[in-house]
């Protein structure tokens, strides 16, 4: 979804940073040759989008009619080079569900969720294999969970559940302790010994364990987090028929919203976290409760741990505490803070609370502290604190990515703003990871209950997830000199080749948004969405997308996006483009359909798939009948510029299945062959596409695909064998029996290809029904 340059053009240097407006010197250049086509920058006359999220409502266009561009304005814009036909998007989407962001998004310090989708890509013939770990549980572990765990409401029955259907969904919010919860309704069904975790950073884990039942499912309990994936009843179903087979018990664990227990049948529960005075109340009661045996303090007895804990549990202080709590992990923290404090008088709570609160703030400055003076004298490595910074920013990711992070900052930002004498000498052996990251920031080696202590490549593993973003802030606030490298580097990041990186880069933006919108817009963002290059606009899209998830900067975030709209520069334009194929367009679904038709009108972004890219995001994740409906007006429109993207979004959609169930079926042909009126849209777009100049040949080859599908699916080869005749209907009959001569002699198995071939050549129907 990321680029209308092609790799190259995404790969730019750090140095090329979008910064001022584009210089008008490309008017009076000679248009391109359309056999290659170059991509060059209209001159703006002003800047609507310079100004924050607070433009008046008559800057945007007006819905009554198509946008109007001046002459002027027209004779500057040259065509620019089209995209590819949407391998980025894939990228795209495997990078963030790859980065967890819903995961990385909790926090104290910026409150918000974060963003996921999930669209199967449709493989024709391709391994689709998911990788799956298996970590067993140590039966310590278990025992300790079993020994300080809380009841939820209905656990009775959410055992009695588990123990006949052998699967069961937890769905709740994370941080509720829910894998407290599996794990004690799995001790009651297997010995604590025999339970595991399955994890996998790719989609579609449930559909990979049903698969692999025999090799992944022993008499066992399982335990698999899904995180924000979705999950349906026909899924459930199969993995409980073969959690049965195999003596297995699984229990899933999915996040409200996302999943709802009534439309999942008798495998879900709605999982309630217990009530954090009582999660206090049993972790200080088993903390203490040696303690007198091993303390030094003559005067310490049982008695006294007793009335301790009492007094903590009625004190007021403490009680707030509990109410700003985030999750039932962070109130266990609390309890060990105070079991650690048995003896500190009363009036000495404020400080220890306090020191709770701020704990992992306190651990970010105490990481970035530059070395006192030593012996030696004074050592200062600018390399260290900038690797920290950027391990902490990269938690999750491979350590190849926090290694090149750190280098761009410590190397290529950070000299720009600091004086410096003569570079120490640099040895490659001198700068171990463990002697740049101390092992109070690191994960600990027990860290394998989350099923991920086998990275394969070797990733960034913080203490806390919280702590990226407690560093964030310390950075932003503690460090006045910080800010501008932070944001160049931010910059360089984004101009790279990965698209996890960029996600990451964007990530880190949105919580920048949440502490200053109005800085981090002017000096970042607005940079970004100005930029030449496509992952600039790509970036800043996604960074107001996560931060509008903050209900406090949800209306600026929209606001923002319709003064993007509102702007001449098509730069801006395709920006807007990009943010409505977001979770911020779902929002509004009429709303963002109408932009992104005003957008597609322009002839600024005719040789720009953002607003395809958009539309099919719409189709896959949030409003499928509605984008359908569009997508037939538009290729139906006297505007030549919005059958043009209609055909591009069909080209996008076309390679993508109905989901991981029915990998074999494309989604658009699942939604026709139970509508009608979907399928005659669906041969209009496609006869559209297949007599399109520049969209023929892929358009051939994606129908090619499509009917190689059909072979491994009855209903869509019989949907096929009516569908395809009506698209290849005259004109397109003499090209359509070219091609399918040409798929029969590379695919003679395919029943498929070889049916339509032969009702083409009887001319069943030699006129179309839909052109």
């Amino acid at each position: 979804m990321s680029d209308t340059e092609q790799a190259g053009a995404e790969a730019a240097a750090p140095e090329d940073v979008p910064g001022g407006d584009p210089s008008p010197g490309g008017a009076d250049e000679a248009a391109p040759s359309a056999a290659e086509p170059s991509e060059s920058d209209p001159a703006a006359a002003s800047d609507r989008a310079d100004a924050p999220a607070t433009a008046p409502a008559d800057d945007a266009p007006s819905k009554n009619g198509d946008s109007k561009v001046s002459p002027q304005e027209k004779e500057r814009t040259a065509p620019r080079r089209e995209t590819d036909e949407g391998g980025s998007f894939s990228r795209y989407q495997e990078a963030r569900q790859q980065i967890s962001l819903n995961r990385l998004n909790r926090s104290a310090v910026a409150q918000g969720g974060g963003s996921a989708y999930y669209a199967e890509q449709l493989v024709i013939g391709g391994d689709n294999r998911v990788e799956v770990q298996a970590v067993s549980v140590p039966s310590l572990q278990v025992a300790q969970q079993l020994d300080c765990h809380l009841d939820v409401d209905q656990q009775a029955q959410m055992a009695a559940r588990l123990a006949a259907q052998h699967v069961l969904l937890l769905a709740g919010k994370p941080g509720s302790g829910r894998q407290s919860t599996a794990l004690t309704l799995l001790a009651g069904c297997c010995p604590d010994d025999r339970i595991r975790i399955l994890h996998s950073e790719a989609p579609g884990i449930l559909q990979e364990i049903s698969r692999r039942a025999d090799e992944l499912l022993t008499p066992d309990g399982f335990v698999i987090d899904l995180d924000d994936r979705e999950v349906k009843l026909s899924t459930l179903e199969t993995l409980a028929h073969l959690a049965r087979k195999q003596g297995a018990f699984v229990v899933v664990l999915g996040v409200l919203g996302r999943v709802d227990p009534d439309q999942l049948g008798p495998h879900a529960f709605e999982h309630r976290r217990p009530a954090l005075g009582e999660v206090l109340a049993v972790h200080l009661r088993r903390l203490l409760a040696g303690h007198p045996g091993a303390c030094t303090d003559p005067d310490c007895s049982a008695e006294h741990t007793t009335a301790f804990t009492a007094r903590m549990l009625e004190s007021p202080q403490v009680q707030r505490t509990l109410d700003g709590a985030v999750s039932v992990r962070s109130v266990v923290e609390f309890a060990e803070v105070l079991a650690q404090s048995v003896h500190t008088e009363d009036t000495s709570l404020t400080e220890v609370i306090g020191q709770w609160r701020d704990r992992l703030r306190r651990l970010a400055k105490q990481l970035l502290r530059v070395p006192t003076e030593t012996p030696q004298g004074s050592v200062l490595d600018p390399h260290r604190q900038a690797f920290r910074i950027a391990y902490a920013f990269f938690h999750g990711l491979p350590l190849a990515d926090v290694f090149e992070a750190g280098q761009l900052l410590s190397a290529s930002v950070l000299p720009r703003y600091e004086t410096r004498e003569l570079a120490p000498a640099n040895h490659v052996f001198e700068r171990e990871l463990d002697q740049l990251i101390p092992p109070e920031m690191l994960a600990s080696a027990d860290a394998a209950s989350d099923g991920r202590a086998d990275d394969n490549p070797r990733c960034a593993r913080l203490v806390d997830e919280e702590l990226m973003h407690a560093v964030i802030e310390v950075v932003w606030h503690d460090y006045d000199s910080l800010r501008h490298p932070l944001l160049e580097w931010l910059t360089a990041l984004v101009a790279g080749p990965l698209e996890r990186i960029r996600v990451r880069a964007a990530q880190i933006a949105r919580i920048l948004l949440c502490h200053d919108f109005d800085s981090v817009y002017r000096d970042l963002i607005r940079n970004w969405a100005g930029g030449k290059n496509a992952a600039y606009r790509q970036s800043a899209a996604l960074a107001l997308e996560m931060a509008a998830h903050d209900p406090r900067l949800m209306q600026r975030v929209r606001g923002q996006i319709r003064s993007w709209l509102g702007s001449p520069r098509w730069q801006f334009q395709d920006s807007a483009a990009r943010a409505y194929g977001t979770l911020v367009g779902a929002q509004d679904v009429p709303d963002t359909l109408w932009a992104l038709r005003e957008l597609g009108t322009r002839p600024e972004l005719a040789f720009s798939s953002s607003v395809a890219f958009s539309m099919a995001w719409l189709h896959l994740s949030a409003a499928p009948g509605p984008a359908s409906d569009a997508l037939d007006q538009w290729i139906s429109s006297d505007n030549d510029h919005l059958t043009q993207h209609a055909i591009r979004t069909l080209l996008i959609l076309s390679r993508y299945s109905a989901g991981p169930d029915r990998r074999d079926r494309p989604v658009l042909a699942d939604t026709a062959m139970t509508d009608p009126d979907r399928a005659d849209a669906l041969v209009r777009l496609w006869r559209h596409a297949l007599m399109g100049q520049h969209s023929s040949t892929r358009a051939w080859d994606q129908l090619r695909r499509w009917l190689l599908a059909g072979d491994a699916d009855k209903e869509l080869a019989a949907f096929l064998d009516g569908l395809v005749p009506r698209i290849c209907a005259r004109p397109l009959s003499l090209r359509a029996g070219f091609y399918l001569g040409m798929w029969a002699g590379r695919h003679p198995d395919s029943r498929t290809v070889r049916q339509v071939r032969h009702q083409l050549a009887k001319g069943a129907l030699a006129t179309p029904s839909a052109s």
